[in-house]
């Protein structure tokens, strides 16, 4: 549950987190990669119970929002002084980030399971019009209005959130309560596992790794080698970019899928520019060539990366269902580098060829990889007027 409330659902966080036996008591070590943050915000977000629960507390007058709770005072509305209604009763999937559109605040939107709780909820609301519905988060109120009318649908719990307060709120509520109460016992900062000395490595590997592949792509395709080099590169400005947007952990694992999605990225317009001169050497226009070799190539293409987002989608639910939030993080990477990979390949790739085939500067075989004797225009010309 920590490690859900860490990565937020996505898995790119990469904490580590494991218990520790110590003397006389136990303890949950988590280390926080790439962290930086307010530390005492996510300490509050670990350590927050995270129990949601809604109280009528009659007709006399809402509470002020971050009050302390007690329950015993308001005994005759709630029966056995028990909430009427917890986080437990909440769907998952409706919880979020909402804004008031008059005053702009930050708020969280509900709705009630569809398991019996929802009609409770209405009926509880119906019949108590003029009520307070107090809302307290680990018995501190964080809003307490007044009924209206009738809540059959969504509704939002209204407090003094900032953004990030309302989001981590969120997060609490679909990972679900903590069954104990947690202390910070120490915090300290510490290097990364891997060392500067490491990541140099893995640089310098990269720089390698991604120079030989350009190298091959214009040694061999020669101008849509060079094309497709420079939407790779389009294709890692774009990748790190929304990597830097979620907070991916660039871990061992980050790194995998990242390489993998960019060995997906050349195998597409690899099959795209085979395709392409298979018709140029079977004396096709140029235009209708690279038209006709993506149309071609693109059912390989659409089938080969659907399999690999199937099985991120796989190594996702696993890892989110058993707790190896490791596979989660290079799941989600190499889905995102996948995604991404395809349309550079096939948008990028494609949109600069068709750029140039109105300039007649890419007209010559040789630029393709061909013979020179290969001339799809003049061949396709002299069958037409032969054909008349």
């Amino acid at each position: 549950m920590i490690e859900t409330r860490v990565n937020s659902g996505l898995g790119v966080k990469e904490p580590s987190v494991r218990l520790q036996e110590g003397a006389g008591a136990s303890s949950i070590v988590v280390e926080l990669p790439n962290f930086s943050g307010n530390q005492q915000d996510a300490l509050n977000t670990l350590l927050k119970t995270g129990k949601l629960e809604f109280w009528d507390t009659g007709t006399s007058g809402g509470l002020q929002q971050g009050a302390a709770f007690d329950p015993s005072q308001y005994t005759q509305y709630n029966p056995g002084g028990k909430p009427l209604f917890t986080g437990n009763d909440l769907d998952p999937n409706a919880l979020s980030v909402g804004q008031d559109p008059q005053t702009n605040a930050y708020l969280i939107q509900f709705q009630m399971k569809n398991n019996g709780a929802s009609t409770r909820f209405g009926t509880f609301t119906a019949n108590n019009v003029g009520h307070y519905l107090t809302v307290t988060l680990d018995r501190q109120v964080v809003t307490s209005p007044v009924i209206n009318s009738a809540i059959t649908g969504p509704g939002t719990i209204q407090g003094n959130f900032t953004q990030t307060q309302a989001q981590q709120t969120v997060n609490i509520l679909k990972v679900g309560a903590l069954p104990v109460a947690l202390q910070q016992t120490s915090s300290e900062q510490i290097s990364g596992t891997l060392g500067a000395e490491t990541i140099t490595h893995s640089i310098l590997a990269g720089i390698i790794g991604l120079s030989i592949v350009a190298l091959f792509m214009l040694l061999y395709y020669r101008l849509p080698g060079f094309l497709a080099d420079i939407a790779l590169v389009l294709y890692a400005v774009f990748t790190f970019a929304i990597f830097k947007m979620i907070g991916v952990t660039m871990s061992l694992a980050g790194i995998a899928g990242f390489i993998l999605s960019i060995g997906m990225a050349v195998d597409a317009n690899v099959l795209i520019f085979e395709r392409v001169k298979e018709e140029l050497r079977a004396g096709r226009l140029l235009a209708s060539a690279i038209d006709i070799g993506w149309k071609r190539a693109w059912p390989s293409i659409r089938d080969s990366n659907i399999s690999t987002m199937i099985t991120c989608a796989v190594l996702y639910a696993f890892g989110s269902n058993f707790g190896a939030t490791i596979i989660v993080g290079f799941a989600t990477t190499l889905f995102l580098g996948v995604v991404i990979s395809m349309f550079t390949a096939v948008v990028v790739t494609r949109t600069f060829l068709n750029l140039l085939v109105p300039t007649g500067v890419i007209n010559h075989p040789a630029l393709f990889g061909l013979p020179a004797d290969v001339r799809p225009s003049v061949k396709v010309a002299a069958r037409r007027n032969s054909t008349v």
